[in-house]
């Protein structure tokens, strides 16, 4: 047997799944607030036993690799580089965006994933269907939701971390032009990721270990510098009208 192990901490909800290529075999999703280091192995460990899948059955792994919290990003990823390294299992790197946005593609609506960024600022990017396939269409992008705003033109599903103030902000900003997924739909869940993953190892050679990094968007506070504040957009982002990346 065969099994890929999902690991996100991205923000203060934490998730791990198991899944095997047809199915998510297990999967936990918490609010892990700021315990992520403590409680994420535990989490592993449970689910290994309750779907009675040993860890050397694990050959995948996929981590969240952000936009998303400095210190979250980097227990996930850490935990997911140790583990590949001790069993030689392939691992792979998936924008936490992404896996917000993925399970609403057969909507067919322009989709919004939203994560808090602190200081009243959300990491978000746009998703559409285009030629019938689904993709990201914008760069990364962090500000306040007024900026944010500014990039929509049409009716947008709006899904991830949003609370009452940010719902009702956005409402007040674009009007019958904001959609709301249910909020159970909005959770981040990591049997999204692992299916993500999965294709994702299915399409590429594995890349080295060290290779992998966080998507901060903008650097941590810590540095004190944000004169990054997109990640480089597809080729396509023109087509849709979005800004150009600042030079």
């Amino acid at each position: 047997m065969s099994a890929l192990l999902a690991l996100d901490t991205s923000t203060e909800w934490a998730s791990v799944a198991i899944y095997d290529g047809t199915a998510v075999l297990g999967e936990e999703t918490w609010h892990a607030q700021r315990r992520h280091a403590e409680e994420l192995f535990p989490t592993i460990e449970r689910i290994l036993s309750h779907t009675r899948v040993p860890m050397a059955s694990i050959t995948k792994i996929a981590v969240a690799t952000g936009p998303g919290s400095f210190t979250g990003l980097r227990v996930a990823i850490a935990a997911a580089q140790g583990l590949a390294r001790g069993s030689g299992a392939t691992l792979v790197g998936v924008s936490t965006l992404d896996v917000l946005a993925y399970p609403h593609a057969s909507s067919k609506l322009r989709t919004c994933p939203l994560l808090p960024a602190g200081r009243g600022e959300f990491y978000a990017a746009l998703y559409q269907e285009r030629n019938r396939k689904w993709a990201r269409r914008s760069p990364f992008i962090v500000g306040p939701l007024l900026d944010i705003c500014r990039q929509i033109g049409t009716h947008t599903l709006f899904v991830g971390e949003i609370d009452a103030e940010a719902e009702s902000t956005l409402r007040d900003l674009l009007g019958p032009l904001a959609l709301f997924a249910a909020p159970a739909s909005r959770m981040r869940r990591a049997g999204y990721l692992a299916e993500l993953g999965w294709t994702e190892i299915a399409e590429r050679k594995q890349q080295p270990l060290g290779a992998l990094e966080p998507i901060y968007v903008r650097q941590p506070a810590a540095g004190g510098t944000f004169a990054q504040p997109f990640a480089a957009p597809p080729a396509d982002d023109q087509a849709l009208g979005l800004p150009k990346r600042p030079s």
